[in-house]
């Protein structure tokens, strides 16, 4: 198969990362405004003015882009499903302003260099923000995903493992199979996307 991979939230655990940073950058700023859990980013989580956002990821971006670790055993079942045959395709849009607006055109070294650091083994490497059309252009069968807005819009062509985050509780269909570990993901695989033998 042709497995798509997102990044940030599936090879990572972006939502513990923006909540440990995030409440950090919180007390070291005097802000309080409460906490959003469902939110997808920073300023929804957090409350965060333009300008309050700007400066978290002024302070904090390197931390994400280069030392967050990636999620328990996610190295070992990708180089596991690549043993068994299957082609995994790296499709991250990292469309944060953090990234479009001071980093534009390096989002594919900073992946790149992520994953080369951790020995994360991969096919090939997409970038962009339409998930929906590079899945189709891809030729994918399955995709690993965790933003709710392109869950919905994927499920409709293609299965679609939902790494479980607060900001996603509501994603569901019979294309959408929730999952919490990277051994899950290779026992569903395993299980039921495995090739039919014709005798």
């Amino acid at each position: 198969m042709r497995i798509g991979v997102d990044v940030d939230g599936v090879l990572n655990d972006v939502a513990e990362w923006h909540f440990a940073y995030g409440s950090k950058f919180c007390v070291e700023h005097n802000i309080n405004r409460g906490f959003n859990p469902t939110g997808y980013y920073m300023e929804d989580q957090f409350y965060f003015t333009a300008e309050e956002n700007k400066e978290f990821w002024r302070q904090y971006i390197f931390d994400l882009l280069l030392a967050i670790p990636p999620r328990p055993f996610a190295t070992e079942v990708i180089h596991r499903l690549r043993q068994d045959g299957h082609e995994i395709f790296i499709l991250t849009a990292r469309d944060n302003q953090y990234l479009t607006n001071q980093y534009n055109g390096m989002s594919d070294f900073y992946v790149k260099h992520w994953l080369n650091k951790y020995n994360i083994e991969y096919d090939g490497i997409i970038t962009g923000t339409n998930k929906k059309e590079k899945c189709i252009n891809g030729r994918f069968d399955l995709m690993v995903e965790d933003k709710k807005t392109n869950v919905d819009m994927i499920s409709k062509i293609i299965p679609v493992f939902v790494f479980d985050a607060p900001y996603n509780q509501t994603c569901s269909g019979t294309n959408v199979i929730r999952v919490y570990s990277w051994y899950q993901v290779y026992q569903e695989i395993t299980e039921k996307f495995a090739p039919v033998e014709i005798i």
